[in-house]
């Protein structure tokens, strides 16, 4: 109770712009978590199942969503810019865009709403750090969403490169054994899932859209969306093959071979390029030691030298100092033998 009456005493408390801005502080955190808590939620009941709607989905920020994606300018260049990292990270909703947007600026609002408050609290000498420190964060919480989604594209793209060669051969080999081009995706789709969902929902995208177009028209859609060009080539494949009827399985190995080749090339020049960037460091830590070895010790031998030629010169002068005082009864200037 002592420390919390001197903490109410203290005089940053006790300041009127500090109760003025707590007041409306409070003023405005009050509505805010009663609205949170006692916002109304209501369902729409479709026919269609809740999982398998997109329409149903949540927005990250509820009700809010669309106010704070309005909140920082630049909307058509996000669309032009973000949509397709968007698309290939997965992210198909009609909301996505707006979602984005929406955490983008609570990123960006909430370090710099939280800096100008506390630079108003804090003594005026630490008001430009306080406000400095607000704009980095901002800077970052501007930042990250934009990492964050190049990351998950490129680990989404990624996870499809690595399963198309088992798509390809899981296909011929379904198209072998005498079923359709569609049973066949289906079945390598039911087969990859366990081991590469990423593949397997772009397949099923794709499923659901030959049903309603064509499996050309859906594998076209689905190279726009990765902007992959392994898939634009299975586009390629499986078109002429429908096209002159031929039977794809066979172009399918090949495609398949070819493909591990290129990554196995892809995985040896990465390897090669790792084991030459590695040396920097590795040099660099090896010459650390042995320039602290071969300079060392003569350094600190240089630096004893050095000490026992000045204790020498320090002896010198006080005996010439004593000579002189012996001789003429009072001490006479005496050169420094250091400036010789």
């Amino acid at each position: 109770m002592d420390v919390l009456n001197q903490w109410l005493q203290s005089p940053l408390l006790q300041s009127e712009w500090t109760r003025y801005v707590l007041l409306g502080l409070g003023a405005m955190a009050v509505p805010l978590v009663l609205y949170v808590l006692f916002r109304p939620r209501v369902r729409k009941v479709e026919a269609v199942e809740e999982a398998d709607d997109a329409s149903q989905h949540e927005l990250v920020l509820g009700d809010m969503t669309q106010a704070f994606a309005g909140q920082l300018p630049g909307g058509d260049r996000d669309r032009a810019q973000l949509m397709p990292l968007l698309r290939q990270g997965g992210f198909y909703r009609q909301t996505a865009l707006i979602e984005y947007q929406a955490v983008r600026a609570v990123l960006v609002l909430t370090p710099l709403v939280i800096g100008v408050a506390a630079a108003l609290l804090v003594d005026r000498r630490y008001t430009l750090p306080v406000l400095l420190g607000a704009g980095v964060a901002a800077a970052f919480g501007f930042a990250i969403p934009r990492v964050y989604l190049s990351v998950q594209a490129g680990k989404r793209t990624r996870e499809i490169e690595r399963g198309l060669p088992v798509f390809a051969d899981l296909t011929s080999i379904a198209l072998l054994a005498g079923q359709s081009l569609l049973a066949s995706i289906q079945r390598a789709t039911d087969q990859l899932r366990p081991t590469f969902p990423g593949l397997a929902s772009e397949l099923d995208i794709v499923l659901a859209q030959a049903d309603l177009l064509s499996l050309s028209v859906a594998f076209e859609q689905w190279a726009d969306r990765s902007q992959m060009q392994e898939i634009r080539n299975i586009a390629v494949i499986l078109t002429q093959s429908q096209r002159l009827g031929n039977d794809p399985s066979t172009v399918l190995m090949e495609f398949a071979t070819n493909m591990r080749i290129n990554l196995r090339q892809r995985a040896d020049a990465q390897a090669q390029r790792t084991t030459f960037l590695a040396l920097f460091p590795t040099i660099l830590f090896l010459w650390l030691p042995a320039l602290v070895m071969l300079v060392g010790p003569v350094y600190f031998d240089f630096a004893e030298k050095r000490k026992a030629s000045r204790e020498a010169m320090d002896s010198a002068n006080e005996q010439l100092k004593q000579q002189q005082l012996n001789l003429f009864g009072e001490p006479a200037p005496a050169e420094d033998p250091r400036t010789d």
